[in-house]
């Protein structure tokens, strides 16, 4: 089967809107979700989704409707909203303050952030023993601070009083809750007898909410422990039996259960089962701080994160509609002794549905966000990009291609020289790099800086001039660049194959239909499309996976992010020009480039130049009859070999370097040649004296009348101007 055959590009053109217009769509969109939840107009389980060229407002937009309708809003419950990071958590915050500054908001602080008021601080004094244990105890909160002992007494540890964490737990009464997209899966320290109102989550989270677990076969067919429900160990045996059987033979898994009569009432009583014999870690804030680690260090961690690991399979089995496998599949792990057999079954987290939720993101995929955010409704408000767009069309400038133990430091070379020029053509007015963490760091090693100590500051150290960062979704959400007026984007951030497909395989563990593989090798080429800004577009061939779905998941973090970090500089009607050079060829969805060019044009200044070759050789050329009393050649193949014998030893090869390059070429090349260089030029014809074709020719920086200075260089030619 080829591969390219199986992927079909989407070729189209992206409706664009003004961004006035887009702008009141975007808040007419968000007004309406934002009021009927304030309202109870929209379901409690309803989503809006909503992707938004970055630059549009779009947070700004969200945090001025709730801060609008926020007293009716907080009548019914907290507002949640999440966003990548804590960082950006608090900026949102001191923006809604601004807003609504009697409105009732706050951020909330992970156990291992810092505190505010003290970045010397945690938020927890035990926040390594909190992380250390969490998998273990039905609560960190009830194990480690304060509690109910086995009397009944209400006992709290010595750091519980006046504990920055569970003084947020402690704040009474709805609030607009500001938090990380790490709080989306578990219960935030907030008041819990407040209900939710709506949540919001901001910037792209599927990635956040992948669970891909792990169990060796060794651990799944584990013998149950003396607590185990007695009556249903033959069913445990017959099902895990089936379950490695089907595994094994790629088969339906509800197949080989309802042969052995496992049927999904019998797989939910084996999850329930497993939760019922599982015994947690004992501990609580009456213990001294020696004898928690001593009961930390005795617990049978392995046995209790492999009883819960059969119960998330039992459960899945359970709950899999389609009658498959669920995504599960059986393979062999590498191992110092060898291999082990490993059941992988990937999943994605729920996200609780128990309020309407407003989902924003430039990057959102329509397939992706029904298969997270199942019922969601999807609406697109884009805005085309206005800048100066130029992306090199040759290379991919890949991490390999750039840190090529031969050629890498050479290339990098060329990048260093285009970054330093845009430096200098931007002046002070900011220009951002971007690039891979391991681009960065050569770079940087190239040019001299120190790479030691902190990877962060290391990385973000000027370069030639420029601010650096890397891919990923330290880029998202952030307005620091929105004036700088330049961009670089070097190379683009490729996951590895089986790094996409495991992350296919849990977004889309409901499919019937598993996710195809890519066997060995580079991804297949396929047929993709250049979108350019002045509305035509050039075909090319892109490297794409084979399965639409597991491409989706690709784009997201390939192309989307480059696209992420391109949206730092805000391109919608900016208030002044701005610059986006591309270092690699690309295409991206829906961002339309000026023109397209190649590495080494780049490297050169020549962007813009038909002839890149052609100008780089004759240029060399003619720079070297520099000091000449009289400069000029002819352009025919004899009389480049005669008068540039350096650049072209024979007639052979000035008859190569003509080929494809007529006269008018010829002239028009020396032309911008000329232009580019501040010489002056005269075009010329030659004839002999006895007739035949005239023979174009160029005089370069004559001083005098250039026809005596043709006539002293070539004495047996006529010259003339041409008509």
């Amino acid at each position: 089967m080829k591969h390219e055959q199986q992927f079909e590009p989407t070729i189209r053109v992206p409706f664009w809107s003004e961004p006035s217009d887009a702008r009141d769509q975007l808040r007419q969109k968000i007004e309406e979700f934002v009021q009927g939840a304030a309202e109870k107009k929209v379901e409690p389980n309803a989503a809006l989704a909503l992707k938004v060229t970055a630059g549009l407002g779009k947070t700004a937009t969200m945090l001025r409707m709730i801060a609008r309708h926020g007293e009716a809003l907080l009548a019914r419950g907290h507002v949640m909203i999440f966003v990548p990071t804590l960082e950006l958590a608090e900026r949102a915050h001191e923006e809604f303050q601004a807003l609504a500054p009697s409105c009732p908001s706050r951020v909330i602080r992970g156990r291992e952030a810092a505190h505010p008021d003290d970045r010397n601080r945690q938020m927890c004094e035990r926040a390594e023993l909190a992380k250390s244990i969490a998998s273990f105890v039905p609560s960190v909160t009830k194990a480690l601070c304060r509690s109910y002992d086995s009397n009944g007494y209400f006992v709290a540890s010595a750091c519980a009083e006046g504990c920055p964490y569970l003084g947020q737990k402690d704040t009474s009464g709805p609030h607009v809750v500001f938090l990380s997209h790490a709080y989306l899966t578990v219960h935030p320290p907030v008041d819990s007898d407040v209900p939710v109102a709506l949540r919001v989550i901001d910037e792209k989270v599927w990635p956040s909410l992948i669970r891909t677990m792990h169990l060796s076969v060794e651990d799944f067919m584990g013998a149950p422990p003396a607590t185990y429900l007695p009556t249903l160990r033959p069913t445990l045996l017959r099902a895990r039996a089936a379950i490695l059987e089907g595994l094994q033979s790629n088969a339906p898994l509800r197949d080989h259960l309802l042969g052995v009569n496992v049927t999904a009432d019998k797989l939910n009583w084996l999850e329930k089962a497993e939760a019922e014999s599982r015994e947690y870690l004992n501990i609580g804030p009456w213990h001294p701080p020696r004898r928690m680690q001593e009961r930390e260090e005795k617990f049978d961690k392995r046995s209790f994160t492999a009883s819960r690991k059969r119960q998330q399979i039992f459960a899945r089995l359970a709950d899999d509609a389609t009658g498959g496998n669920g995504s599960m599949r059986l393979y062999a792990k590498k191992t110092e002794d060898g291999a082990q057999q490993v059941i992988e079954v990937p999943g994605l987290a729920d996200v609780p549905r128990d309020a309407p939720l407003l989902l924003l993101d430039a990057d959102a995929d329509p397939n992706i966000t029904e298969h997270v955010f199942p019922g969601a409704r999807f609406e697109s408000i884009l805005s085309k990009p206005t800048a100066d767009i130029v992306q090199i069309s040759d290379v991919t400038a890949s991490n390999s291609w750039l840190l090529d133990a031969r050629h890498g430091r050479q290339r990098r070379g060329a990048v260093l020289t285009i970054l330093k020029r845009e430096v200098g053509r931007a002046a002070n007015d900011g220009v951002l790099v971007v690039a891979t963490k391991a681009v960065l760091q050569a770079l940087h090693a190239d040019v001299g800086n120190s790479v030691e100590g902190s990877e962060r500051e290391a990385l973000r150290q000027p370069l030639l001039g420029a601010d650096p960062r890397w891919f990923g979704p330290s880029t998202q959400g952030v307005n620091d660049f929105e004036n700088y007026a330049t961009i670089i984007v070097i190379g683009r951030l490729q996951p590895d194959t089986a790094s996409i497909e495991a992350s296919a395989r849990a977004v889309f563990a409901k499919d019937e239909r598993p996710i195809a593989l890519h066997s060995s090798g580079p991804l297949p080429a396929a047929a993709a499309q250049q979108l350019l800004a002045d509305g035509s577009s050039r075909e090319l061939r892109l490297r794409a996976h084979p399965d639409p779905r597991a491409q989706a998941i690709l784009a997201q973090t390939r192309e989307c992010g480059t696209l992420q970090a391109i949206a730092r500089l805000r391109l919608v009607s900016p208030s002044r020009s701005k610059r986006v050079v591309i270092l690699s060829n690309l295409p991206l969805h829906d961002f339309p480039v000026t023109h397209l060019t190649t590495f080494r044009a780049l490297e050169l200044d020549l962007e813009k130049e038909p002839d890149v070759e052609g100008f780089e050789r004759l240029e060399k050329a003619l720079a070297m009859t520099l000091g000449q009393p009289m400069r000029g050649t002819r352009l025919s193949e004899v009389g480049l070999a005669a008068d540039l014998p350096h650049s072209f030893r024979t007639e052979a090869v000035a008859h190569a370097f003509r080929r494809g390059r007529d006269r008018e070429h010829m002239i028009a090349l020396c032309e911008r040649i000329a232009a580019t260089n501040g010489w002056q030029i005269v075009p010329l014809e030659l004839r002999r004296t006895t007739g035949g074709k005239a023979v174009p020719a160029i005089i370069l920086d004559c001083p005098g009348d250039p026809l005596s200075t043709a006539k002293a260089l070539w004495p047996d030619l006529e010259p003339s101007f041409p008509p």
